[in-house]
């Protein structure tokens, strides 16, 4: 464990703490430079993922912090499902939904201390089974995965029905030339 690194259970009550750590995620996203699926800005895909992760938290699902004395400085998000109906898993399986370190914590051991929680966690409960989806230009995380024992394996299509141009590159067009979203230009307190 890196110095002045612990980690800790999220109480659902301060899932707040973890919204700057999602802003993060997705600027890093944002930044690959061969990214091709545009995303949302945070004002928008804040309250989506804040509603996903309190639904989850009502099941099985669990959120790690890790934290540098009181700075909340990386979490992970790991869904637990039932066995799934085509890949032979247990009778659980965990998808890793979200690993999100600080900026100037990154390479400083604190994913990899987020990771082992996550492993020992899922020991605990006898689960062998995990999915992580990687962005395929995040080039770092899938050797951070892979230097763990995972495999690339399956890919994700994404499109739009009937042969259309793609729904998602139009909308983030719209934003563009709107001004709207992630293109708008910077409030005063920017």
């Amino acid at each position: 464990m890196p110095d002045g690194i612990t980690i800790e259970t999220l109480d659902p009550r301060d899932i707040e703490v973890i919204a700057p750590l999602w802003g993060a995620l997705l600027d890093h996203i944002a930044m690959l430079p061969e990214a091709i699926v545009p995303i949302r800005p945070f004002e928008e895909s804040w309250p989506l993922e804040r509603a996903e992760i309190l639904e989850a938290l009502a099941g099985d699902a669990f959120v790690l912090v890790a934290r540098r004395d009181d700075a909340v400085v990386g979490y992970a998000f790991v869904e637990v499902e039932g066995p799934d109906p085509v890949w032979y898993t247990g009778d659980h399986h965990a998808v890793l939904a979200a690993l999100s370190v600080a900026d100037g914590e990154r390479g400083a051991g604190v994913g990899t201390a987020l990771f082992d929680a996550v492993d020992e966690e899922l020991e605990r409960r006898g689960i062998e089974d995990v999915e992580i989806g990687v962005d395929t230009a995040n080039r770092d995380a899938m050797r951070f995965y892979e230097e763990r024992g995972y495999r690339h394996d399956f890919h994700i299509f994404y499109g739009t029905p009937g042969r259309k141009p793609w729904a998602c590159l139009r909308r983030a067009e719209e934003d563009r030339k709107a001004g709207r979203g992630r293109f708008a230009s910077p409030g005063p307190e920017a």
